[in-house]
């Protein structure tokens, strides 16, 4: 009982860390362009399929695919901020809800006609590489998740906190006329924080694609999930997001192995409207960081 109960918290860990570095994606989005991206899962989607034909076409390894993935995924992300999402900076969030979500759409149904429906699992070769121990079960795809989101994690911080763009990315996220008048490139910071934001979802897309699938509707579930986290952890809080993709990818597994797999995507939902009724405020009194 105890060992399924420990591998289950195991398994909510891991999947926590990928929600964690989609939502924390969207969160930056938010807090600094103050805007909502629906069309992030298809991202998360794109830089899987990106990785799976790097290794298939280009014939490189996965770590070489996944690096690909993250940076073809920044530069498209940035591009996608200049020519579709630049008109509505500064507008009503309900513009680029529809907008976004109009884009998730089309993105969705572009990559269904030339990727097909049909599930494909990249090949990391990390899967052979097994570690039992306590009696608990991990391949090497799930570690290799647990490393790289703490690497990318910390990067993260590193960067917005010692960087001369983080912390123009932090003056903006602030006060964006202050930020203007201070002389900071505010047009360069959007481009920057759609793609970090991309970059962010390749790389938890490519990890799925090799721990499950790659499939052009792998981004809808997703993209809702991280929303969920979002709210969860408090707009624009780095640490109370990865605490709530944490909290919600243990929600998850546990409810998955101790009530039903067929529920586990209702399980977030469940816990968000919970945490409406007795903390409004969010896991962490949702102050911006």
């Amino acid at each position: 009982m105890w060992t399924v109960f420990f591998q289950q918290t195991l398994n909510g860990v891991i999947l926590g860390c990928i929600y964690a570095l989609i939502a924390l994606g969207l969160s930056l989005i938010f807090g600094i362009l103050e805007m909502a991206n629906f069309a992030h899962g298809e991202f998360y989607m794109l830089g899987a399929f990106m990785a799976l034909f790097s290794m298939t076409l280009l014939n490189v390894p996965f770590l070489v695919a996944l690096v690909i993935a993250m940076a073809g995924m920044a530069l498209f992300s940035a591009l996608i901020e200049h020519f579709i999402f630049k008109p509505i900076i500064g507008k009503p969030m309900i513009n680029s809800m529809l907008l976004s979500f109009g884009l998730s759409t089309a993105l969705a149904n572009l990559a269904l006609y030339f990727f097909k429906a049909d599930p494909r699992k990249i090949t990391s070769g990390l899967a052979r590489i097994r570690f039992n121990f306590w009696g608990l079960f991990l391949t090497g795809e799930r570690l290799s998740i647990l490393v790289l989101s703490v690497i990318l994690v910390l990067g993260l911080s590193w960067f917005i906190r010692y960087t001369v763009t983080g912390k123009s990315m932090r003056a903006v996220a602030q006060d964006r006329t202050a930020a203007q008048l201070a002389g900071i490139n505010v047009r360069r910071i959007y481009a920057v924080t759609f793609g970090i934001s991309g970059a962010l979802a390749a790389a938890a897309g490519t990890m799925v694609g090799a721990m499950f699938f790659v499939s052009p509707e792998m981004g809808f579930t997703v993209v809702l999930k991280s929303f969920v986290i979002v709210i969860l952890g408090g707009f624009g809080e780095i640490r109370g997001v990865i605490l709530a993709a944490i909290l919600i990818g243990l929600v998850e597994s546990l409810g998955g192995g101790f009530i039903s797999y067929a529920y586990k995507d209702a399980y977030p939902f469940i816990l968000l409207i919970l945490l409406f009724i007795f903390k409004p405020e969010g896991l962490t009194g949702g102050n911006r960081a």
